[in-house]
């Protein structure tokens, strides 16, 4: 995909698939927030995420899915 710096993010990322590593940090959190809510035509997030301090990748992203979006 060639990039167009005259085209708008939400144009840029219409139809796309993303895939985010690191999504559990405050960056991937972030990102996708934003995502979620300025990009409607974003095709699907494929997010990363590994067992960590004794938590399950399922455990991890339960607690992500229940912090309150700012």
């Amino acid at each position: 995909m060639a990039i167009n710096p005259t085209k708008s993010i939400p144009a840029f990322f219409a139809g796309q698939s993303i895939f985010l590593t690191g999504a559990t940090g405050f960056l991937g959190k972030s990102f996708i927030e934003k995502v979620l809510r300025s990009c409607p035509d974003v095709r699907e997030i494929f997010v990363l995420i590994r067992p960590k301090k004794g938590l399950s990748v399922n455990q991890r992203l339960e607690t992500i899915l229940k912090l309150p979006v700012s």
